[in-house]
């Protein structure tokens, strides 16, 4: 039987709060998961289900309850030939025959062990440079045009000024709203599943931000933007850009 789910107000999972990683590569390989649904208020008989898929491929596991999280034994992949580009999705469905949808997480991907254990490229790199009179500027010159935040070495000690209240409220808002612009508009990217892709890797970590909803496409790009402005908002939220702005204010800021 196919179960249809309404997905009417829905609640987001933040991608920290579930991780899905793989088990038992030889000679069957399964899968284990960190899920944390404390901060969502869901209700604690709710159901949770963890499905993975890979184009036509899905199996879905029955995880037990909100209340009591109950991992299945048996969380072998058998439907897949091999590990490579399995995805999986959440879902948290209201108790009873319904099947409402509560909650939701898409697009995990399963993390081999040794990606956990290797240290990654900085989404933001930071390095010192003379900039004349600026303080900052976004850079994409790198071989791979991953973004570089310069910051004017003359103007102080730039890992100080990186995490100084008023720098970090002011730019780091900007350089966002630069970035996604970057990559969803002009590079129109659209393939935010490769890990190894640093336009993907700044789309997922926007998506970390509750209710934004799916990405338009390419050429929506109308859409596009009013979607990175929400973004931006939401990760200035996340920071706490105002309250950073405010501290700086009330410690002499204003003189």
């Amino acid at each position: 039987m196919i179960r249809r789910f309404n997905y009417t107000g829905r609640v987001l999972i933040r991608r920290p709060d579930t991780r899905v990683t793989l088990t038992n590569a030889e000679p069957q390989f399964a899968f284990d998961v960190d899920l944390n649904l404390a901060s969502y208020n869901l209700p604690p008989e709710a159901r949770v289900f963890f499905e993975a898929y890979r184009q036509t491929t899905w199996m879905r596991f029955d995880f037990g309850r909100v209340g009591a999280i109950q991992r299945p034994d048996d969380r072998r992949l058998i439907e897949f030939d091999s590990p490579e580009g399995i995805l999986f999705r959440v879902k948290v469905t209201a108790p009873g025959d319904r099947h409402t949808l509560l909650a939701e997480a898409d697009r995990i991907p399963l993390v081999k062990t040794e990606e956990q254990e290797t240290p990654r490229t900085p989404l933001l790199p930071v390095k010192p440079q003379k900039l004349g009179d600026e303080i900052y500027r976004l850079d994409f010159s790198s071989p791979e045009n991953r973004p570089l935040l310069l910051i004017n070495s003359d103007a102080g000690e730039y890992s100080l000024i990186a995490r100084a209240p008023a720098f970090m409220s002011l730019v780091y808002p900007a350089v966002f709203r630069e970035v996604l612009t970057r990559v969803l508009v002009i590079d129109q990217h659209d393939d935010y599943d490769n890990p190894e892709d640093w336009r993907s890797q700044w789309v997922r970590f926007a998506m970390l931000s509750p209710g934004l909803g799916e990405i338009p496409k390419p050429d929506e790009t109308e859409d596009r933007l009013d979607w990175i402005e929400n973004a931006v908002s939401a990760f200035a939220k996340r920071i706490q850009v105002r309250s950073k702005f405010a501290e700086f204010w009330r410690e002499g800021g204003k003189q």
